[in-house]
């Protein structure tokens, strides 16, 4: 059964687990924020998205040299930024900042107000990993395939004042997924196409905490 409605298609679904393959990406170059350049500097950022430009090829067009340094105690106010949100979802990536959207969180080291942020973890989708589902979507003449994977995800930490690279991790996506009953496909969409788990919040902070926690003179 299925339903046209503006151009959008409602489709019913079959799902099956793990198997088959339709083809992998190769990984992004990590950023390198050291070619950033500090000839204009702003103070600090006011927005979540200022300090998202550090996680695009070259960074920033200008560092943020008003920064706080990355130093002292932790917690760190540390900000999630992709170049790629398509693929980290649940990261939400640049995290709104408070204030910034109706939604946004309360102020918290993983919601910081711009102006204290002193890390930016910058998460990349590595584009490989195992296969976690096959969902099969039919409409009349139609056949839709999504490839549901593991995503595995490299996060490379910066320092917002300086752009320099503090460290890297590792973070792996969810390995459970069911296929829907049903799905929307818009007009023009593929009909193979790969889809990639991503990871909650809770496991980037965890894989954050040596960073984020440790005390730094």
């Amino acid at each position: 059964m299925s339903v046209v409605v503006g151009g959008v298609v409602l489709l019913a679904s079959a799902c099956s687990g793990g198997g088959g393959d339709d083809g992998e990406r190769a990984a992004p170059s990590p950023t390198n924020l050291a070619t950033a350049t500090s000839a204009d500097p702003r103070p600090t950022a006011t927005t979540s998205n200022e300090l998202g430009g550090y996680c695009y090829p070259h960074g920033p067009e200008t560092l943020l040299t008003g920064q706080p340094a990355y130093r002292g105690k932790g917690p760190h106010p540390v900000q999630l930024g992709t170049s790629d949100p398509s693929g980290v979802p649940a990261t939400q990536a640049p995290l709104p900042s408070p204030g910034e959207t109706a939604s946004a969180p309360p102020v918290d080291t993983y919601h910081p107000d711009p102006a204290t942020v002193q890390l930016i973890a910058c998460v990349a989708n590595e584009h490989k990993g195992k296969l976690v589902a096959t969902c099969r979507f039919m409409h009349q003449a139609d056949h839709y395939i999504r490839y549901v994977r593991q995503g595995q995800y490299t996060v490379t930490l910066y320092e917002a004042r300086t752009g320099r690279k503090i460290g890297s991790t590792k973070v792996k996506g969810d390995d459970r997924y069911t296929c829907p009953a049903q799905q929307f496909f818009l007009d023009g969409e593929p009909q193979s196409k790969t889809e990639w788990l991503s990871a909650g919040l809770p496991a980037f902070r965890k894989a954050l905490a040596p960073w984020v926690d440790a005390t730094k003179p």
